[in-house]
């Protein structure tokens, strides 16, 4: 549970620091001319809260499969995608400015979720080759 957490929470930093980043982008493709106030700042802490739901309830405590682990990792994504676009473009007028909006926020959302999976896929990758190294040396040791 406590690993659990602990990954939760690196997920939402790592998410919020892209939302970030994201928002900055499409906000000066789309509207460069607009500005925030401070209220503003809440946005992405939101948003990062939001698109960890996905990640909750398609969790797994068991092993799966590549299919099964890309099907839920997309059916996340859809989420995502779903879920920022309600909250940021509900009280929205339809028209070709929002749609076109809302279709550059949603290519941002996936970059944004394939630079999260890439940055903790690297992250772990890192750790492993840690932990195989140390007990490659406790082998070492104790085997003499």
């Amino acid at each position: 549970m406590k690993d659990r957490i602990k990954e939760i929470a690196n997920s939402y930093f790592i998410s919020v620091t892209l939302i970030n980043a994201a928002i900055f982008a499409t906000g000066m493709i789309f509207r460069p001319e607009q500005t925030f106030g401070y209220d503003a700042y809440l946005t992405p802490l939101i948003l990062g809260f939001l698109t960890l739901i996905p990640t909750l309830i398609t969790y797994s405590s068991k092993e799966l499969t590549i299919r099964q682990l890309l099907f839920r990792k997309a059916i996340q994504l859809l989420l995502d995608i779903v879920i920022v676009i309600a909250v940021i473009f509900a009280e929205s007028e339809i028209n070709s400015e929002t749609v076109t909006a809302a279709i550059g926020v949603s290519v941002s959302i996936v970059i944004v979720f394939a630079a999260v999976h890439v940055i903790e896929w690297t992250l772990e990758r890192r750790t492993a080759k840690q932990l195989t190294e140390q007990l490659a040396e406790f082998q070492q040791r104790n085997s003499s």
